[in-house]
């Protein structure tokens, strides 16, 4: 009897090492060949975004904080052309009823000094980033009203042949002198007003005009790490890419999850190979009995835990393949 005994046991014994060697052999390999190297993709992934995001926050800090500087001159130059343009007129009103109270050279004199304000607003203004960028890389100028995508003055906003704002236009007679004299010196005509809150709101929502402008930090650190990720720039977001980190966050969350089931259904089916280890060196029926039923009880609960991790791995899969990288591209080598 003694002989024939065991031999029900062993047979569950052979069957159930026999089956947690192969999960454990398939736990090693999904998990060495698959959800480690995610796992360590996807956090490789968040730090080089975010460096990414906060040196191209910074890079549009100082490209507005440059551009933001000389947008307050050029705008006190605009107001200072707005005052000579009423006094010009208040003159020409009070020679009306007091003739020869003004003579043609204190005319001349306001209109100098005019065109002086007037050319140093256009040297301001064309030495910001956002006059080189409309000009360079838009192919926008006065030549087109600063047209881009059928839009005029998208950026720059011409006031000399149009009144965009609640001043008067210009007075004819200093129009007249200013034109003289920038036909005489040959440059280009334009009274350039920036429009700071437009060339703000491009400049965070779409990050390639980093390429062309500025410091450069967060372009030549995307470029150095090129064989990591591949990030297509064109209307391209700060916030959008804050959205990116998060996603890869979670998918970071989703794949420790994955581990840390893997990991539980390692260490139970351990546990379970233990247990039924035991039952086996029992003589006695009863503690075999016993010893092997916990055995079976920690080798179902390594099984449900198996299930869970693979179950997450799969609808994870999907996730990442239709949530993540619909819109952005990444490449990994």
């Amino acid at each position: 009897m003694s002989n024939n005994g065991p031999k029900p046991f062993s047979k569950v014994i052979i069957i159930s090492i026999g089956f947690m060697t192969v999960m454990t052999i398939g736990i090693f390999v999904v998990m060495s060949t698959w959800v480690q190297n995610c796992s360590s993709r996807y956090s490789e992934t968040v730090e080089i975004l975010n460096n990414f995001a906060d040196l191209a926050e910074n890079d549009i800090q100082a490209i507005l904080s440059e551009d933001g500087t000389k947008y307050g001159t050029a705008y006190t130059y605009l107001q200072d052309l707005y005052i000579l343009n009423d006094q010009y007129q208040s003159m020409k009103q009070y020679n009306q009823t007091h003739p020869g109270n003004y003579t043609q050279q204190d005319f001349d004199d306001v209109a100098i000094e005019f065109t002086s304000k007037m050319r140093s607003l256009i040297f301001v203004v064309q030495s910001t980033w956002v006059y080189k960028y409309g000009v360079q890389q838009l192919n926008v100028d006065v030549a087109n009203n600063y047209t881009y995508r059928g839009e005029e003055y998208f950026f720059i906003i011409n006031k000399w042949y149009k009144t965009f704002s609640p001043y008067e236009e210009i007075d004819s007679d200093l129009k007249k002198y200013v034109n003289t004299s920038f036909f005489q010196s040959g440059d280009i005509l334009e009274l350039p007003e920036i429009k700071f809150d437009k060339w703000t709101y491009y400049l965070y929502n779409n990050l390639s005009i980093l390429e062309f402008i500025g410091t450069n930090n967060a372009i030549n650190f995307l470029n150095s790490h090129l064989g990591d990720i591949n990030l297509i720039l064109v209307n391209l977001s700060l916030s959008v890419t804050s959205d990116y980190i998060n996603g890869y966050v979670y998918l970071s969350e989703r794949t420790a999850g994955i581990i840390q089931d893997y990991n539980n259904t390692l260490i139970t089916l351990a546990l379970a190979g233990v247990l039924l280890g035991f039952s086996a060196s029992f003589d006695n029926k009863k503690y075999r009995k016993i010893t092997m039923i916990l055995g079976l009880i920690t080798l179902f609960l390594s099984i449900i835990y198996f299930i869970s991790a693979s179950g997450t791995l799969s609808s994870f899969a999907d996730f990442e393949a239709t949530q993540i990288l619909k819109s952005i591209e990444f490449q990994f080598y």
